[in-house]
């Protein structure tokens, strides 16, 4: 009774998690029409770092467990969040927040093929399938805005993104509980910062910043705190919990028609219908193989 009250409480961390990123995604949408994409990312990194800092001097006393404990993995994790942060930004520039959202549903698939690839989690036999339909639906989000090639980068760009935050989460799932996750957190964004910082103008930054600026690097920085440690926790799976990443499509819907009044095409539709498809058959694989286990 006690462990399916704690994966409850796992799940329920999840979903809030995927749905503050959501609203981060909504947030640094309309960021981008007043703000360069290496603002955006440099004062997400500078407030998010300040942040955790301050979580842990409050929390714990000292920022003793923000050391950096393996200087490998948490570079690499670091490498991994500069190129899916840039590549995010990028795809949104040119995406709808609903098309961002439904693209973002490919996570599970990649997520599903990396798992095989570096954790060395057997897949199942409804992998293959599901890599085919989410290729389909993919595929069908493209042809709704197709106006020839060179409105193809913006997808190129998310699938980029999914990659490299794919990759970055199974890294996270490989280290485990042997690097604390406040040091993770803290960590993650330091390339950002240092890449961007030595790039934009900080005068002009400063005189054009608005409290909306921070806001999402706060709902970026709490929806890393539920995640960071649930895919941390020993009794998930990285498969499982990117599968929950649907979620976030209905609030991705409700943040794009509250605000810029858009609706999706219906080829769009059957688009995300092959990708839910996709995803649900990674999950359904994955359960089936845990309860034969």
């Amino acid at each position: 009774m006690l462990s399916m009250g704690h994966q409850g409480w796992i799940t329920g961390r999840i979903l809030l998690g995927y749905f503050l990123l959501a609203a981060n995604i909504a947030v640094e949408k309309w960021l981008l029409e007043f703000y360069s994409l290496l603002e955006i990312n440099f004062a997400t990194a500078a407030l998010f770092m300040i942040l955790t800092a301050f979580q842990e001097l409050l929390t714990q006393g000292s920022l003793r467990r923000i050391r950096p404990v393996s200087w490998k993995i948490l570079l690499l994790i670091s490498l991994l969040t500069l190129g899916a942060w840039h590549c995010f930004l990028s795809a949104l520039s040119g995406l709808s927040v609903f098309e961002f959202g439904a693209m973002s549903l490919l996570s599970p698939v990649l997520m599903a093929m990396m798992a095989m690839l570096v954790l060395g989690e057997r897949p199942s036999r409804w992998l293959w399938p599901a890599i085919i339909l989410g290729m389909g639906g993919g595929w069908l989000m493209m042809q709704a805005d197709w106006v020839g090639w060179s409105s193809g980068h913006h997808h190129a760009f998310m699938l980029g993104a999914l990659l490299f935050a794919s990759l970055r989460w199974i890294t996270v799932k490989y280290a485990g509980e042997r690097i604390p996750a406040s040091a993770m957190i803290f960590w993650e964004p330091v390339l950002v910062l240092l890449l961007m910082g030595g790039i934009i103008d900080h005068l002009e930054l400063w005189q054009k910043a608005t409290p909306v600026l921070f806001s999402s690097a706060v709902l970026l920085f709490l929806s890393r705190q539920c995640l960071v440690r649930s895919y941390q926790a020993p009794v998930t799976k990285a498969t499982s919990i990117s599968a929950l990443i649907y979620t976030k499509l209905g609030w991705t819907l409700l943040f794009g028609y509250w605000i810029w009044g858009s609706l999706p095409q219906p080829v769009e539709w059957l688009g995300v219908s092959l990708i839910i498809l996709s995803s649900s058959l990674v999950v359904f694989g994955t359960s089936q193989k845990t309860k034969l286990n």
